[in-house]
């Protein structure tokens, strides 16, 4: 299956028709639009085991490729980072009682399971202070490998929390360093924190000698400074099977609902985003739409 995008307005859906059925989310004060020209509503592939599976299609039997790192299988990543966005911007806008954190090793951390029960215990301890608070929790590489393994530290969303100083986060974390983001001024923050995942600051990435591949560079303001960044470099240090992300039971994913285009885009605010999407298999074509309209500006 091929799946190429283009920039705003490059195929028929330049312009969406009022009446043309749309899928909406709605997150806060953001509105993401999804108009489709076809819908596909039956399965295109069916599961078997020994990982194998059907097309139903043309009655195939084919077997699943495996892949070393997320890098290696890019429509299943799109499909992750679209979910994480959706978590972060249906949970988290910046309200007093969010907190943006991360949290660092002082000594190269390489065990995943050793990195999952130092956060399992840091939530213990917060939730001795906020007995209700919600998480969203990031795993994220730093960049480098030791001894072969990726480096790992934590980003983690929290909701229902007070002030909390970065002298006492640090001690109740008890690894290394340790930072505190305000969040007041990202009215996006799905996308700004998804982007962080992927990319490497270009110094940074100049000093890796395990890095492979093209290095594609952009540029991006961070703290009111221009940065250059490698787009999707942090990628190649995710295992396949790992999870990116996880949450608590408060975290909700949103709904979508269908309705016409017109209904969808009133009151949504200022159109931020868009893009179009072209996905092509041997017997199927279809051309996608996706808007994003943000009601704070």
């Amino acid at each position: 299956m091929a799946i190429s995008k283009s920039a705003l307005g490059s195929n028929q859906y330049q312009q969406i028709p009022d009446k043309l059925l749309v899928k909406v989310t709605r997150m806060h004060h953001l509105t993401e639009i999804q108009a489709n020209e076809h819908h596909n509503n039956r399965a295109t592939v069916r599961r078997l085991p020994n990982h194998r599976y059907l097309v139903v299609s043309t009655q195939e039997i084919k077997t699943s490729r495996h892949h070393a790192n997320r890098s290696q299988n890019p429509n299943d990543l799109m499909q992750t980072f679209k979910r994480l966005r959706y978590l972060i911007n249906n949970n988290f806008d910046g309200s007093k009682d969010e907190r943006f954190l991360t949290l660092t090793y002082a000594d190269d951390v390489t065990d995943p399971r050793q990195i999952s029960h130092d956060f399992d215990c840091f939530m213990k301890r917060l939730r001795r202070r906020w007995t209700h608070l919600d998480y969203l929790r990031i795993t994220e590489p730093q960049g480098r490998m030791h001894d072969g393994r990726p480096v790992w530290h934590y980003h983690v969303l929290l909701k229902g929390v007070g002030y909390i100083a970065n002298s006492t986060l640090a001690q109740l974390w008890g690894h290394g360093y340790v930072k505190i983001t305000k969040m007041t001024t990202i009215d996006n923050l799905g996308w700004y924190l998804t982007a962080h995942l992927t990319d490497i600051p270009l110094q940074q990435g100049k000093q890796l000698t395990d890095y492979q591949g093209s290095r594609p560079i952009a540029t991006k303001i961070v703290d009111g400074q221009k940065k250059a960044f490698i787009k999707g470099a942090r990628l190649q240090y995710y295992p396949t099977h790992m999870h990116l992300y996880s949450a608590s039971k408060g975290i909700k994913a949103p709904k979508a609902q269908f309705m016409p285009y017109e209904q969808a885009k009133a009151h949504a605010g200022k159109l931020v985003y868009a893009h179009n999407t072209t996905i092509e298999t041997p017997t199927f074509k279809n051309h996608i739409r996706t808007e994003v309209y943000n009601a704070k500006r």
